[in-house]
C-alpha cells in the first residue's frame, strides 16, 4: 500500500492513528491531528532535548576533530547551501533531524518552495542538521545520515543528499537507514566521486562535527524539529508554502 502524502498525513485526525515522538527520555503519544497542530502552529513537536546523540564508531577523535565539511560555517556549524546569495536577502534557517517523521512531511510540503528560493538566491539557506533522535531511538542512523550528507557536501551535493534522506525515510520511526541505503542516496544525489564519498562515510569523517553541531544547536535554544526561522524569527507554519515565501519577502531589505 502506498504511503499517504504529507498533506493527508498531517491533516488526518483519526484517533486510531498515532505517531510516537521520543525526546529527552520522554515519550509522547500524539494523534496525527495533534502533530498537525504542533507543526503548523509553530510549536515544537518535541520536548527539550538534554541528551547527546549516540556515538558511532569511526576514526580517532584527534583526526575527526579537525574535519569540517565544505560549506559549513565552522567546525560544529551549520551548512550554508547557497553562500553566493546577495547580502540583502534574509537568512532562512531550517533545523531537521534525518529520522524526524514530521521533517519528512515538512520537506514534502515546503521543499519545492525552499528549493525555488535557493535557486533564485532569494534567501540564504542555512541547514542545521540535528541528530538527537539517535539517543532517543537507540540507533545511530541520524549521525550516519548526516555524515553521509556532509561527505556529499565536499562535492557540492549536501542539499541533494538530504533530499534523498527525507524522500526515502523509513515508514516506521526508529527503523533507521542501512549502510547500503545511505550509499544509494549518494548515487541518486549525483555525487561524482563515489570512492571518495565511500571512504569519507566508512571512516565517519564528520562524526565529531555532527555531534558538535547538535550540541551547539541545543545551546542556541532550538530543541525541536522541524524548526524554521526567517531573519532570526521562528515561523508559525500553516501548511501553506506561502508561509515561507511571504516571510522572506517581508524580511528582504
Amino acid at each position: 500500500m502506498p504511503r499517504p502524502d504529507a498533506t493527508d498525513k498531517l491533516a488526518a485526525t483519526a484517533p486510531a492513528q498515532t505517531n510516537r515522538l521520543i525526546v529527552g527520555g520522554l515519550v509522547a503519544i500524539l494523534t496525527l491531528g495533534a502533530i498537525f497542530a504542533a507543526i503548523f502552529l509553530g510549536i515544537n513537536n518535541t520536548s527539550k532535548n538534554t541528551s547527546t546523540p549516540a556515538a558511532s564508531g569511526g576514526q580517532s577523535a584527534a583526526t575527526a576533530a579537525k574535519a569540517t565539511p565544505k560549506g559549513a560555517t565552522e567546525f560544529g556549524g551549520p551548512m550554508v547551501v547557497n553562500p553566493g546569495a546577495p547580502g540583502n536577502v534574509p537568512v532562512l534557517d531550517i533545523y531537521e533531524d534525518p529520522q524526524c517523521p514530521v521533517c519528512a512531511q515538512f520537506e514534502q510540503i515546503y521543499g519545492p518552495t525552499v528549493k525555488g528560493l535557493v535557486q533564485a538566491n532569494a534567501a540564504k539557506l542555512v541547514v542545521h542538521t540535528m541528530t538527537f533522535l539517535d539517543t532517543n531511538l537507540k540507533n545511530d542512523s541520524s549521525v550516519r545520515a548526516a555524515n553521509g550528507a556532509f561527505c556529499a557536501a565536499d562535492q557540492g551535493k549536501f542539499y541533494d543528499y538530504m533530499a534523498q534522506v527525507y524522500a526515502n525515510q523509513p515508514a516506521k520511526e526508529g527503523t533507521g537507514y542501512p549502510a547500503e541505503q545511505l550509499t544509494s542516496f549518494a548515487v541518486k544525489a549525483g555525487v561524482a566521486d563515489q570512492q571518495a564519498w565511500a571512504s569519507c562515510q566508512a571512516g565517519l569523517t564528520y562524526q565529531a562535527h555532527t555531534l558538535a553541531l547538535e550540541t551547539n544547536t541545543e545551546k542556541s535554544g532550538v530543541n525541536g524539529t522541524p524548526t524554521v526561522k526567517v531573519a532570526g524569527q521562528t515561523l508559525k507554519l500553516t501548511g501553506n508554502p506561502a508561509d515561507i515565501t511571504d516571510a522572506v519577502k517581508a524580511a528582504t531589505k
